[in-house]
């Protein structure tokens, strides 16, 4: 699908560390070179295909853990094959590398070549009247497995008070803070809910806040709607 999709938290990337997820049933490699830049690969080396989310990150370069091949950040091209050091790679020999950028605090890919930004609400999507979030003023939370459908998980969410943005995204305009006895949840111009599906039967719901929770609040905060994310779950699942 011709689309960005947020993948990962971008402090879940960290250098030295190899995120793995899928993406409507592809699994694909996360991770972040030593000069700061995100990629989304398939996770399958060219050469024998195993997995890259085994692999090592060292400074620009993933390098396979079975028989050592390194593969250059952005580009995904081979760069050395340790049983011909001194042979360069053929132009052929690449990691498959996926459409990838940051944004809003996560990883976003898109299994096919983009040359935009994501934008929320995303570009196309019916009008809702909602602030967009600005860089730098957000809090993202915690994502949570559902193993349903994406419409399932949607369809649960628009019981609330939720719009859809489009099939991926949804928005909270006015958190209902009902129940919820504590600061950090009040006054959220919107919540964001970022849909990825893995498998048909399977989806991550991602979200931001709009605004930067205090860091005295932040864990109360992630708490609520985290407890909120988590009775959806059960919820979805309970009723398959």
């Amino acid at each position: 699908m011709d689309r960005w999709f947020p993948v990962a938290r971008s402090e879940e990337v960290r250098p030295g560390h190899v995120f793995q997820t899928s993406l409507l049933g592809q699994e694909i490699a996360v991770w972040r070179g030593r000069s700061g830049a995100v990629n989304a690969w398939e996770n399958r080396c060219p050469h024998r295909g195993v997995r890259l989310s085994i692999g090592e990150q060292i400074e620009n370069e993933l390098r396979c853990r079975y028989h050592g091949w390194r593969f250059a950040s952005g580009s995904g091209q081979c760069t050395h094959i340790p049983s011909h050091p001194t042979q360069k790679p053929g132009a052929a020999l690449c990691a498959t590398a996926y459409s990838s950028t940051e944004r809003y605090g996560y990883v976003w890919a898109s299994l096919q070549p983009r040359d935009d930004v994501p934008s929320l609400p995303p570009e196309g999507s019916v009008a809702v009247a909602v602030t967009p979030p600005v860089e730098g003023a957000i809090t993202t939370l915690r994502s949570v497995y559902v193993a349903a459908s994406l419409e399932a998980v949607a369809e649960r969410l628009l019981l609330g008070r939720v719009a859809r943005l489009d099939a991926y995204t949804l928005v909270t305009e006015a958190y209902d803070t009902a129940g919820v006895d504590d600061a950090a949840v009040a006054n959220i111009d919107s919540v964001y809910w970022l849909l990825q599906p893995l498998e048909p039967c399977a989806t991550v719901i991602h979200g931001l806040v709009g605004k930067l929770i205090p860091a005295a609040q932040r864990l109360a905060g992630l708490r609520a709607y985290n407890a909120r994310l988590i009775g959806v779950r059960d919820a979805v699942e309970l009723a398959r």
